[in-house]
C-alpha cells in the first residue's frame, strides 16, 4: 500500500512540471522584445564603401571593407558610398605593360583636383584652382610626391596619417594623394612607399611640358642640313643633364652625353619640327626598307596627337595598353627618323593614316659629332586646318643605343619626363601639349 501510494504521488509530481513548462512555452511573443539577447553584427552594419563603389571584378581581393554601421538602422538615411574609381592610378618602381590599377604596387585614384569625399582617393596636381583645407582631411592620409632629378622620376617626400594634415599644399613640380582612412590597403601602401622608389602617375598630364609654336615667317629648307638662321626663332628648348624635363634614366648615371636641341614651328600647310643632336656615337645599320627597326639605334621616333593631351578626349583614352582608342580612331600618329650608316634618310609611320610622303632630311656629321633630323608634316596627313590657338600634342624621344649598347642588350632613349607618351607605358597624357600662336 505504501509503494503505491508513493507511485502516485510521483506522477502528481511529474504532470505539475509538465504543466509548468507548456506555460513557458505558451509566453506572448510581444514580450519578447524585452529580451536582453544580443541582435546580430551582420544585421548592424552597413554596405562598405568600396563594394558599393564599384562592380569591377578586377579590384584587388585585399580590399578593405567597412565596419561602420549603417546610418540607414538608425536614421533611415542610405548608407554612405564611395565615389567610383577612375582609370587613372599610381604605380610604383619600373612602370612596365604588365602593370594594371589592382596590380600590388598601384594605388586606384577616384579623382583628380576634386574635393575629398568619404572613401576617395583623390591626386591633386600644381593646377587645381581649389585644394581642400584641414577640416576637409580630417579622416584622410595625405601623400605628398615632388620630382627627383635624381631619380627621374617622383618619389614621396612626406607623409601623414588621417588626422594629421593641415591645409593641403601641392608642390610647383609634385602631386599630392589624399587617401581616406577606409582606404585601408591603399593607405598602407602609400605609408610604407620608401622616399627613393619612383612613382608614375598614370594619366596625370605635366603642363610644365607644354609650349606655344610661332608661325613661321618663310618655310624651313627640310634637307637635314640645319640652318640656324632659319630655326632659331622656333627654337623650343634644350635637353641635357640639367633639364628636369628630359629624363637620362636609361643611362649610366653621370655618363650622360648625349644632348641635344629642338625647334617647332608650323605654316598653313606643314607642321616643322628640328631636332639637333649631340653624341660622340651614331649607329644605325638600316636601310629605308628596314626602317622599322631603327628604335634600336640612332634615331628620333615622334608622336603626334590630333587632341590636346590635356583635353577631355586623351584624359579618357590615354593609355594605350589598357585602351588602344586613341590609335584605333586615328588620333596618335607615331614615326621614327634617322639617318642611316650610310648618310641615307630614313623613316616609318605606323597608324590609321598612310599617306605620309615623307617630307624629312636626316644627316649624320662625324666631324661635328652632330646629326639632324628636319620633318614637316603635311597637316593633311592629320585631317587638320591650322589656326591660331590650336592645340594638339608632339612628343619625341631621341634613341642613343650604340653597337656596344645593342651587343649587351642595353638601349639607352632620352624622353621626356614618364615617358613623354613615347618610350615604357605609351601613356598619351605625358605629351607636351602644344598650342599655335
Amino acid at each position: 500500500m505504501r509503494k503505491a501510494l508513493a507511485l502516485l504521488l510521483a506522477c502528481a509530481l511529474l504532470m505539475t512540471a509538465a504543466f509548468a513548462l507548456a506555460a513557458c512555452d505558451d509566453e506572448d511573443p510581444a514580450d519578447a522584445s524585452s529580451s536582453n539577447a544580443p541582435v546580430s553584427s551582420e544585421s548592424s552594419k552597413g554596405p562598405s564603401p568600396e563594394s558599393s563603389a564599384s562592380e569591377d571584378v578586377s579590384a584587388p581581393s585585399e580590399e578593405p571593407s567597412s565596419s561602420e554601421p549603417s546610418s540607414e538602422e538608425s536614421t533611415g538615411d542610405p548608407a554612405p558610398t564611395a565615389p567610383e574609381f577612375i582609370s587613372h592610378f599610381l604605380s610604383f618602381g619600373t612602370v612596365d605593360t604588365k602593370v594594371t590599377a589592382t596590380s600590388n604596387n598601384a594605388v586606384r585614384l577616384t579623382g583628380i583636383d576634386v574635393m575629398p569625399e568619404d572613401g576617395a582617393i583623390v591626386l591633386y596636381t600644381p593646377d587645381c584652382e581649389e585644394l581642400p583645407e584641414a577640416d576637409a582631411l580630417k579622416d584622410f592620409a595625405v601623400a605628398v610626391f615632388e620630382y627627383s632629378h635624381e631619380h627621374f622620376g617622383y618619389v614621396k617626400t612626406a607623409f601623414c596619417e588621417a588626422g594629421e594634415a593641415e591645409d593641403l599644399e601641392v608642390p610647383a613640380d609634385g602631386f599630392a594623394v589624399a587617401a581616406h582612412s577606409n582606404q585601408e590597403t591603399y593607405v598602407k601602401r602609400l605609408k610604407e612607399l620608401d622616399e627613393t622608389t619612383t612613382v608614375f602617375p598614370h594619366g596625370m598630364h605635366i603642363s610644365a611640358m607644354d609650349y606655344t609654336i610661332k608661325k613661321a615667317t618663310s618655310a624651313p629648307s627640310i634637307d637635314g642640313g640645319f640652318n640656324e638662321s632659319e630655326w632659331k626663332d622656333y627654337r623650343i628648348d634644350d635637353v641635357d643633364a640639367s633639364n628636369d624635363l628630359w629624363s637620362y634614366e636609361q643611362f649610366e648615371k653621370n655618363e650622360y652625353y648625349s644632348t641635344g636641341t629642338y625647334y617647332v614651328t608650323y605654316d598653313d600647310e606643314y607642321l616643322y619640327l628640328c631636332v639637333v643632336v649631340s653624341s660622340p656615337y651614331h649607329y644605325c645599320p638600316i636601310t629605308p626598307a628596314t626602317a622599322n627597326n631603327m628604335w634600336q639605334y640612332e634615331c628620333i621616333q615622334v608622336k603626334v596627337s590630333t587632341e590636346a593631351p590635356d583635353g577631355e578626349y586623351i584624359q579618357t583614352n590615354f593609355d594605350h595598353v589598357a585602351n588602344p582608342k586613341a590609335v584605333n580612331d586615328g588620333v596618335l600618329h607615331s614615326y621614327g627618323f634617322a639617318a642611316n650608316d650610310q648618310n641615307e634618310t630614313c623613316f616609318y609611320e605606323t597608324g590609321k593614316i598612310t599617306t605620309f610622303p615623307g617630307l624629312a632630311g636626316c644627316t649624320r656629321d662625324d666631324a661635328l659629332q652632330q646629326t639632324v633630323y628636319e620633318v614637316a608634316f603635311p597637316w593633311s596627313e592629320f585631317e587638320l586646318t591650322p589656326e591660331k590657338g590650336m592645340r594638339l600634342g608632339l612628343t619625341f624621344s631621341i634613341n642613343s643605343s650604340n653597337e656596344d649598347d645593342l651587343a649587351n642588350s642595353i638601349f639607352k632613349n632620352l624622353i621626356y619626363r614618364c615617358g613623354g607618351g613615347v618610350i615604357g607605358r605609351n601613356d598619351w597624357a605625358k605629351l607636351p601639349t602644344i598650342t599655335l600662336g
